[in-house]
């Protein structure tokens, strides 16, 4: 009677142990993909970032644009519309 309860208790260790170990071997994974997915980010927002600059330097020599200064952007606030009344 106790040697199959002993048996049981020890195998219930193993299957804890066994899907412990496999949860890390999972966390390692996802972990590993999130770097990748983190580089491949980066990679992409550097090309971007020359893809764009190109654009802007074109646009400059081009056709004689460019950037306004943000400080002389002026928004303006246009009020509801009174159509309604």
């Amino acid at each position: 009677m106790v040697i199959p309860l002993i048996a049981l208790l020890l195998g219930g260790i193993v299957w804890i142990n066994v899907a412990r170990l496999n949860l890390a071997t999972e966390t390692g994974a996802v972990i590993e993909q999130s770097r990748d997915v983190q580089f491949e980010t980066a990679r992409l927002q550097s090309e971007l970032d020359q893809r764009n600059g190109a654009v802007v330097d074109r646009a400059a020599t081009r056709l004689g644009m460019l950037p306004s200064p943000s400080e002389g952007v002026t928004y303006i606030d246009i009020p509801p519309s009174r159509a309604g009344r």
